[in-house]
């Protein structure tokens, strides 16, 4: 497993908001930085693997562990991103964390770093988007960063999982029937 103080130490230790070189950088290349350097930084502090390659589900393997870096800028008003198909998610072969990246475009700082179990991460802020067989996204992630987390089991986490993806799915098939009857009644 991963000592979360220790992740958490050495990144907000070595990691910083990065300098532009030629003008502004936007948000995904300040993105793409922070993981690079992040990737690096523990790479000198614990036993690692990287990626398998560029759709697998880590940015880095971490002491058995898969870490996919998720960045987020404060000083945004809204950002909605996307973590994990659900079809992925349900056939992890490891442990998988999402290391959340806080910074702030604005005052040019690292704000936090955050390590979190997939199994962990906060229901009331979490939707399966429409996106191949569904994604699990975080809706808002102002109001997530404010509580990332809930108590429960992995079962039960992956139980509301489960129920979740079936009522997407059932809505979509109500959707796409719908559809389907516009078309064929036109």
């Amino acid at each position: 497993m991963i000592d979360h103080h220790k992740f958490k130490e050495v990144l907000l230790n070595s990691l910083q908001y990065p300098e532009p070189q030629y003008g502004q950088y936007g948000q995904r290349a300040v993105a793409d930085i922070l993981e690079a350097k992040a990737n690096q930084v523990l790479q000198l502090h614990f036993d690692t693997i990287p990626a398998r390659s560029r759709r697998s589900v880590e940015d880095i393997t971490v002491s058995d562990c898969y870490v996919d870096h998720k960045t987020t800028d404060e000083a945004l008003s809204f950002k909605m991103p996307n973590l994990i198909s659900v079809a992925r998610l349900f056939n992890l072969d490891k442990p998988l964390y999402y290391n959340f990246i806080v910074y702030n475009s604005e005052q040019k700082l690292l704000i936090d770093c955050m390590l979190v179990n997939v199994y962990q991460l906060n229901w009331d802020h979490l939707k399966i988007a429409n996106l191949g067989a569904g994604q699990l996204q975080i809706a808002n992630m102002k109001q997530f960063l404010q509580s990332p987390t809930m108590q429960c089991s992995e079962s039960e986490w992956v139980d509301r999982l489960k129920f979740e993806t079936i009522k997407f799915y059932r809505s979509l098939i109500t959707k796409t029937q719908n559809r389907l009857d516009r078309i064929i009644h036109k």
